[in-house]
């Protein structure tokens, strides 16, 4: 019975716990949807699209479209950073994307309303 407590109390200590925290959960969103994000460290930024997410580190996969300067047999450029998630400071995400009219239409709503104290 011993043996088997143990055998218990190991398979309990290996188990990954998803972490919780809103960085994770906005970082989890972001991969599952195919977001582009932004992301600051202490002493660098990069921008992708998460194509992993663990409980230590993100993977973002950066596109580049080459320039008028640039060889045309290298039309694109493909990056990929490993960031672990305790070096991050701050983290940027799209929450919602509007077209100039859309915009224009909210802002003439928002001017109509009347305001309230």
């Amino acid at each position: 019975m011993k043996q088997l407590s143990k055998l218990f109390e190991r398979l309990g200590k290996n188990t990954v716990s998803q972490p919780t925290n809103l960085l994770y959960q906005r970082l989890e969103d972001a991969l599952q949807e195919g977001n582009k994000i932004w992301l600051e460290t202490n002493n660098d930024s990069f921008a992708g699209t998460p194509v992993h997410l663990d409980e230590e580190f993100v993977e973002l996969l950066a596109l580049s479209v080459a320039t008028n300067g640039e060889l045309k047999d290298e039309s694109y450029q493909r990056t990929t950073w490993l960031i672990r998630l305790d070096c991050i400071a701050a983290v940027a995400y799209p929450t919602e994307h509007w077209s100039k009219t859309r915009l224009e239409s909210l802002l003439t709503e928002k001017e109509k309303s009347p305001e309230q104290d």
